[in-house]
């Protein structure tokens, strides 16, 4: 399967003196942004039963839309993402789903001060993490377990360990259990049929897990899923009756990327591309190279494997270093198998479009974007979450 090219209206990315854009740069697609706000909206019925991951897109201007449009919960990744996110933006509920330590619970702890009329709670994800939080803490601190469904990262099994867990946060000052954090951003399921049933399997983990701390403690919320699994997992816990309060954590989704594009082709729209610049040419094999300015440090994402290259005939990914990227001649259309022509004295100084491999690291790498508003750039938003 040819998974570069299951991305409609293809026209829709273009942008007016593109070679006019000092590259690499970070773009963003305002029809995007929105049709994804919409989309994810209408997903899970409402912003509700959703706590938003702000590691995404780390900008409290684009996450202050979803606030408008009636979200009130997002989960932060660090201390200072959290920070920003009080600061710059009218949501209320603020959890940092990272367990902190020494000067990263002290700066947790500082924020309530801050920000009083905000609601800040953090996973511990075990007995040292909230036995530290407990020494520093000197009011009622609300946190989430952190439950690990097969991440292998930080937490701690279902079952019987997290109860023990639970048992030693509700003897130690200051801290008051209020939810379960059960991320699975290791699911990547293609065939839907699996999918629903690790969902359905994960509700019921879940469910015996909770049944198994409610007679000593309340449970107010469980976070669960990545923006793969949301899906399935307010689907299996509408299915199974479930009492306990379920919020899924869906990030990608605000942006989209091309590595979860493979997996769920058109769930969501590419909200944003690096515009990258043709930097020289190079003889290989029967054909050449191109070198581009977006290398690892920028953009490619080499953790997930090459990026797309955007509505450029002839050309795939071929290898990235440091500070720069690679395509590989082909001499015929991915999409079609049409022979291309090639003029290669046109290609050294263009500009061309990329999608993002893996979303999350690649806006993390530029202090802004520029938005792209009815096919020319109209502001910038500044990624002001990214410090962390």
């Amino acid at each position: 399967m040819n998974r570069d090219f299951c991305v409609p209206d293809l026209g829709r990315y273009s942008v007016r003196d593109l070679d006019g854009i000092e590259t690499p740069r970070l773009l963003f697609y305002e029809w995007a942004l929105r049709a994804n706000l919409e989309g994810l909206k209408a997903l899970c019925g409402g912003f509700e039963n959703v706590r938003l991951m702000a590691k995404t897109c780390k900008a409290s201007a684009l996450l202050e839309r979803y606030r408008e449009a009636g979200l009130e919960a997002v989960k932060a990744s660090c201390v200072s993402e959290a920070d920003v996110i009080a600061a710059h933006t009218g949501i209320g509920d603020i959890l940092v789903a990272f367990p902190c330590f020494g000067p990263s619970a002290d700066a947790f702890l500082a924020l309530r001060g801050a920000f009083p009329e905000k609601r800040f709670s953090v996973v511990v994800a075990n007995l040292a993490c909230a036995r530290g939080l407990s020494r520093r803490a000197d009011a009622e601190v609300h946190v989430y377990l952190d439950i690990d469904p097969g991440m292998k990262r930080t937490g701690v099994p279902f079952g019987r360990a997290a109860v023990e867990l639970a048992d030693a946060v509700a003897s130690l000052p200051h801290l008051t259990l209020h939810g379960l954090q059960v991320y699975d951003g290791n699911v990547h399921q293609r065939n839907p049929h699996a999918a629903r049933r690790y969902s359905e399997a994960l509700m019921q983990k879940i469910d015996d897990t909770v049944a198994a701390l409610t007679p000593k403690h309340t449970i107010h919320e469980v976070v669960t899923s990545s923006s793969l699994t949301m899906q399935g997992s307010l689907e299996a816990h509408r299915a199974g009756s479930y009492r306990w309060r379920h919020t899924v954590s869906p990030g990608t989704a605000v942006i989209w990327d091309s590595n979860y594009n493979d997996i769920m082709p058109g769930a969501f729209a590419y909200a944003a591309a690096v515009a990258t610049r043709i930097l020289d040419s190079h003889p290989h094999r029967a054909g050449h190279l191109l070198t581009t300015d977006c290398g690892l440090k920028l953009g490619v994402s080499a953790e997930f494997g090459p990026v797309h290259v955007l509505g450029f005939r002839g050309y795939a990914a071929f290898g990235k270093s440091e500070r720069f990227g690679m395509l590989k001649w082909l001499g015929f259309d991915r999409a079609t198998g049409e022979p291309v022509a090639n003029d290669l004295l046109s290609m050294v100084g263009r500009v061309v479009l990329v999608f993002p491999r893996h979303v999350c690291t690649t806006v993390n790498q530029y202090a802004f974007g520029l938005l792209v508003r009815d096919g020319a750039v109209a502001e910038t938003i500044q990624i002001d979450a990214r410090d962390g």
